[in-house]
């Protein structure tokens, strides 16, 4: 069967689809705008209440004034201090009028938002329910189409490249999204690497900087606190090797990854010490890994850095491809349609006036 037999045996569906799609199209933009005015009515309507909540506190404390000024007792001194007790009154009382408005009006705002709120989620749900049904007949036309035009079509050799071109760029999309979540990866290893290498470098600072009198004391503190610091130390270390060890295995290309060891020196990590700090090569040691741990600090830092700015290229890229494929996924469909409406209703011929 031909192609153009296939389409005209299919047309009755097809136009069914086309109809549809036709209808419900106007949603696939609408649905982010209908949620933007639904989130601005939201966020207007909680600032009103947040306007009648403090109208309703300054109404509340000015009727409490108003009621305190008409006692018997405030009355009477009033009165007999100032003589104007009459006047005072009337200011109070215009006072919680005034506020008592304000308060009103704002609740009249509010209900007319929460009107607008429910106006608002309603064609948001039609948005939503036209957008699922514009989403799956697309699909269905996605498929229809599909079967017509699988395989090569020598009558439209325009539409195969435009299917050929596409194929290609989605293979490139693929590898970059790959590429992405690979660069993502390693980037979240080495940055667990270089969180647990400060808390080895600062544990090693923490040993070699403890006070002289705790250092000299006749107590057990200084070699009890000096094998804590260590054993921070050497858990930390030990982490940020791990995740080094990861990440050389998921990318071993990353520079300078190579150079980058974290060892253990087990002579300075793992004994309980005895009056630690009267042997000044065992302080030496401490002083290396401190040193060491540095120097892969510094390098992680650098390495970091540069797999950022590799990681926002990929990413870019990443997003351009998308776009790319998405417009390419667009201008073919829209071929093929053309196509296959052409088939169903060929257009009238052209004739020129004589």
């Amino acid at each position: 069967m031909s192609l153009e037999q296939q389409i005209q045996s299919e047309s009755e569906r097809f136009q069914v689809l086309f109809d549809r799609l036709s209808g419900t199209q106007w949603s696939d933009g609408a649905v982010p705008e209908a949620q933007s005015h639904l989130v601005a009515f939201q966020s207007r309507a909680s600032l009103t209440q947040e306007n009648i909540n403090t109208f309703n506190t300054a109404v509340e404390r000015e009727h409490k004034r108003l009621l305190d000024i008409k006692g018997h007792g405030v009355r009477h001194a009033w009165y007999k201090v100032r003589g104007k007790l009459e006047e005072r009154l009337d200011e109070q009382e215009k006072t919680w009028l005034r506020e008592f408005e304000k308060c009103k009006e704002e609740e009249d705002r509010l209900t007319v938002l929460k009107e607008e709120i429910h106006s608002a989620q309603i064609y948001l749900n039609q948005c939503q329910n036209a957008y699922e049904e514009y989403v799956k007949t697309k699909q269905a036309l996605d498929e229809l189409l599909e079967h017509f035009f699988s395989g090569a079509t020598p009558s439209y050799p325009d539409e195969d490249v435009m299917e050929q071109s596409l194929k290609k760029e989605k293979e490139n999309l693929i590898t970059l999204q790959n590429g992405h979540r690979l660069l993502t990866n390693v980037f979240q290893l080495l940055q667990k690497a270089h969180q647990a290498v400060i808390i080895a470098r600062r544990a090693l600072e923490d040993a070699l900087n403890m006070n002289t009198f705790d250092l000299f004391s006749s107590s057990s503190f200084a070699d009890m606190a000096v094998s804590s610091y260590l054993a921070r130390a050497r858990n930390a270390s030990s982490q940020a090797q791990q995740f080094l060890n990861e990440a050389k295995r998921i990318s071993p290309n990353i520079p300078h990854i190579g150079d980058m060891r974290i060892r253990q020196d087990n002579l300075v990590f793992n004994i309980m010490f005895d009056n630690i700090w009267t042997d000044l090569n065992m302080r030496q040691k401490i002083r290396e890994a401190s040193d060491r741990i540095s120097r892969a600090d510094t390098l992680l830092m650098g390495t970091l850095a540069g797999m950022k700015d590799q990681l926002a290229k990929c990413e870019a890229d990443r997003d351009k491809k998308m776009k790319d494929v998405k417009r390419l996924a667009t201008e073919h469909f829209t071929a093929r349609m053309t196509i296959v409406r052409n088939i169903i209703e060929p257009p009238p011929p052209y004739s020129s006036l004589v």
